[in-house]
């Protein structure tokens, strides 16, 4: 097998090749290229071109970047043959990979372990989507985010596109058509168009959605209120929507093959987050269109949310994963230095603690390293930069602070920063045979 590694091109995306790259060192002896992109729509003229030119090339192609980068990708294989689709997800935006959380999409070895599972793809007239196609206030809130990524707010800039689409985006004018029936009448807050189940990194909009049965799931939400609104807000988040007795009453929801929008104005809709501007949109669902590798299983990994007063909840889970090693001396090692970062994070990252913490284990394949990976939202901290304390003083003479940092420096054999995408990651590595 052939790969070519498209990734993110954009200046402040460089990190992205340098991991990519490393991994692939790593492993050595894959037959490889790498493409950068050059800019928006570039992904899916180089990959629809390398199809058209090879049309008989066992290739995959590896989608390295978010929902953008995995959507172009997507985009050009779509009528090919004997191509494949891999996605190395970096950053917090590909909701899509959602729908497999036990899969590990960071890891180059595990997606080269993995098996492949077809999937569907939504053609929206002369474009495609594998995720969600967003109508009315949700397109209204991804505008809003993309422009606050785009001026280097990526953080929460789904939450600021929510708030600003309260107050302009509750009101459209759009008529939806699925399999024939019109689910509205004139007027519509949002609707979603789903093969996944996730939007905007949070939002469970299609909980019943399967990415390869071969339907779309259709939810219109109807106009309403703003108090309605709000006090519907998180039970949509939490993908509670179709069940709730009063959210129940708001939605319309169909599964459909063809989907017709119509609007009277010129508007915008989001295909996996980015935007497409017209007046009328054709949905159809294409079954098993792409042929997506889905890397071998995390042995462990799960999100605490809020972390406030979890900490020994968090020490626990990670010391009962089945990639701890059983003697003892290890044992009390890892879980020292597991209570020193988990106790960082919970005190430090969040004001309140009322934010998230995700954290996960990895055994190499070898089962010689174990890797514990820690991560947050939180205010961005590298606790590696601060110099070690000088244990030589006594303790009155010695500055305050660094010792729980330098504990972990000294038992573990490797650890790593890195702040990618609004986010704090703090990786360890512990040899354990």
């Amino acid at each position: 097998m052939y790969y070519i590694f498209i990734v993110n091109g954009r200046p402040d995306k460089h990190f992205i090749l340098e991991d990519v790259q490393r991994q692939i060192d790593e492993i050595g002896g894959l037959d490889y290229e790498i493409y950068l992109t050059r800019g928006v729509g570039d992904g899916t003229r180089f990959v629809k071109i390398y199809c058209d030119l090879h049309p008989n090339a066992k290739v995959c192609f590896v989608s390295c970047g978010g929902s953008g980068t995995m959507n172009e990708v997507a985009s050009g294989m779509v009528g090919a043959t004997d191509k494949r689709l891999a996605i190395m997800a970096y950053g917090e935006t590909n909701d899509f990979l959602k729908c497999f959380p036990d899969r590990d999409f960071t890891s180059l070895r595990k997606i080269l372990e993995g098996d492949v599972h077809p999937v569907d793809v939504m053609k929206v007239n002369d474009s495609y989507a594998l995720n969600v196609v967003n109508i009315g206030f949700d397109a209204v809130v991804a505008s809003i985010a993309y422009r606050h990524v785009e001026a280097g707010r990526a953080k929460n800039a789904y939450r600021w596109g929510v708030f600003g689409a309260i107050f302009t985006g509750r009101n459209n004018r759009i008529k939806v058509i699925a399999d024939g029936e019109r689910l509205n009448r004139r007027r519509m807050l949002l609707c979603t168009v789903a093969n996944g189940r996730v939007c905007g990194g949070e939002f469970i909009c299609a909980p019943r959605a399967e990415i390869d049965d071969g339907w779309m799931e259709v939810c219109l939400a109807k106009r309403m209120l703003l108090l309605s609104f709000l006090r519907l807000l998180k039970v949509y988040r939490d993908g509670r929507h179709l069940e709730h007795p009063f959210a129940s009453r708001k939605f319309r929801y169909k599964r459909a093959k063809h989907v017709e929008v119509i609007s009277h104005d010129l508007v915008n809709i989001a295909l996996d987050g980015e935007l497409y501007a017209s007046r009328t949109f054709q949905i159809d669902i294409l079954p098993k269109e792409i042929q997506l590798i889905l890397p071998s299983l995390i042995t462990m990994k799960k999100r605490f949310e809020p972390i406030i007063d979890k900490c020994g909840a968090i020490i626990d889970y990670l010391m009962s994963s089945p990639d701890i090693p059983q003697d003892e001396s290890l044992q009390f090692k890892i879980r020292l230095s597991i209570e020193e970062a988990v106790e960082n994070v919970v005190r430090y990252a969040y004001e309140g603690g009322m934010g998230w913490i995700e954290v996960g284990t990895e055994l190499d394949p070898d089962g010689v390293m174990l890797t514990i990976l820690l991560k947050d939202a939180g205010v961005p901290f590298n606790p590696l930069a601060k110099p070690d304390p000088d244990v030589t003083l006594s303790a009155e003479d010695r500055e305050i602070g660094g010792l729980g940092i330098f504990l972990c420096k000294q038992l573990m054999d490797h650890i790593e920063y890195k702040y990618e995408d609004g986010c704090n990651i703090l990786i360890m590595s512990k040899k354990v045979a």
